[in-house]
């Protein structure tokens, strides 16, 4: 049964249409990179995000994700609805430069496109969404909340090994509901060199209260760099193509907000000429997680049209003749956990679519202590890519369920 909606606004007839398959089954390029497009793309979002937190609040969040989330979305688009996404959102890559399992590093990437089984959508679509992000199409049932919730929950919770199990409650799967784009961002990552089990000290809080927390660290030659008030710390994985860098006011105190974008890529950057001298690493182990809507955030990007169902374009995704379609939520999902032996991090984007070891130095170790709030990006050194970035200010406590180094 087709369902009722307005008049699609743009729709171009097109003879190749289908509808989604019933089970999981399916239906090239800017090759920009983060760092050459540090101004806009999904990174945009972070300071926006950081100043709706507020200084004793986290944020973490996935550009990466973000960004393939919406690369989903801009292959439906036509018209002015794609020229704004390809201005403020540019399409990423396909999803394999991001994936790798090499030297104790994994970065997972899976796309998925949930389509309402009364609903028909564009062969075209279905096929370029398989072939360059690698997603695929499963059907859902909008009349059976629960049971098309813990789908898409199921292919979350498998997605991100268990850390973001649920992103969609039963709630959110109501009788306009047409789509659900999907990306899942997983990095699982030991350090190039463990870092010890420490003591525990004071962590100032962005609230601006003290309580003891759990360190770990050693001495370690790594790479710090300490400019403009900022010093920052870069900790490479096994596989050296990705790195966590750590940033915190030389001063110890409270972060109101993080350093501006373009100054977080500038420290980055001095990281990569800087030379590795003795640094005496601590670190709180910690986890964090976070859940925000990103519509608002969006539209203050100046990103509007798919948001607004009278204008937005999405011709290239659903069948000519039924009625419009627009983006009514987009979802953000992260968990990060940072321990002694490595780093584990999760995001989940969803968009909505509806109609209606001891060692010696001779040289002292520079100390490095992160006691207060600070900022981390997860890099993709290779690819200029920002898997991660937030800013901690309420670090939560937890003890690592891992395999042993």
């Amino acid at each position: 049964m087709i369902r009722q909606l307005l008049p699609l606004v743009g729709a171009a007839a097109l003879s190749a249409c289908a509808t989604v398959p019933q089970s999981g089954g399916s239906a090239d390029s800017s090759s920009d990179t983060l760092v050459d497009r540090e101004a806009s793309g999904a990174l945009a979002l972070f300071p926006i995000l950081d100043r709706e937190a507020g200084p004793d609040k986290n944020v973490v969040y996935s550009p990466a994700g973000v960004d393939q989330a919406f690369g989903l979305l801009r292959l439906g688009a036509s018209g002015d609805t794609a020229a704004q996404l390809d201005a403020i959102l540019p399409a990423p890559r396909s999803a394999d430069y991001l994936r790798t399992d090499k030297d104790d590093v994994e970065v997972r990437i899976a796309n998925a496109l949930f389509l309402s089984d009364d609903f028909r959508f564009r062969e075209s679509y279905l096929v370029s969404a398989k072939r360059r992000y690698d997603a695929t199409a499963q059907a859902i049932d909008v009349a059976k909340p629960d049971a098309s919730a813990k789908q898409i929950n199921s292919w979350a919770d498998k997605a991100t090994e268990g850390l973001i199990p649920e992103v969609i409650s039963p709630s959110a799967i109501t009788p306009d509901l047409v789509a659900v784009l999907a990306n899942a961002l997983y990095f699982d990552g030991k350090w190039q060199q463990k870092l010890l089990h420490g003591s525990t000290r004071d962590f100032l809080y962005g609230d601006g209260s003290e309580r003891l927390f759990k360190f770990v660290g050693d001495v370690q030659e790594q790479k710090l760099v300490e400019t403009g008030g900022l010093t920052a710390l870069r900790l490479p994985y096994r596989n050296t193509r990705y790195a966590m860098d750590i940033i915190v006011p030389s001063k110890r105190g409270v972060m109101g907000t993080a350093p501006q974008t373009d100054r977080i890529e500038s420290m980055g950057k001095a990281l990569d000429a800087a030379t590795p001298r003795p640094v005496d690493i601590a670190i709180p182990q910690f986890e964090v997680e976070y859940d925000t809507g990103l519509v608002p955030t969006l539209q203050a990007l100046g990103l509007t049209l798919p948001f607004q169902k009278d204008r937005a374009d999405l011709s290239a995704m659903v069948e000519p003749g039924q009625t419009p379609v627009w983006v009514s939520d987009v979802r953000h999902l992260t968990k990060l956990q940072v321990f002694d032996e490595g780093t584990r991090a999760a995001a989940v984007t969803t968009v909505s679519i509806i109609t209606t070891g001891s060692r010696i130095y001779r040289v002292k170790p520079v100390p490095f202590v992160v006691d207060q709030p600070f900022v981390i990006v997860i890099r993709d050194l290779q690819e200029g890519e920002v898997l991660f970035i937030g800013r901690i200010a309420d670090p939560q406590e937890f003890t690592p369920e891992v395999e042993p180094y």
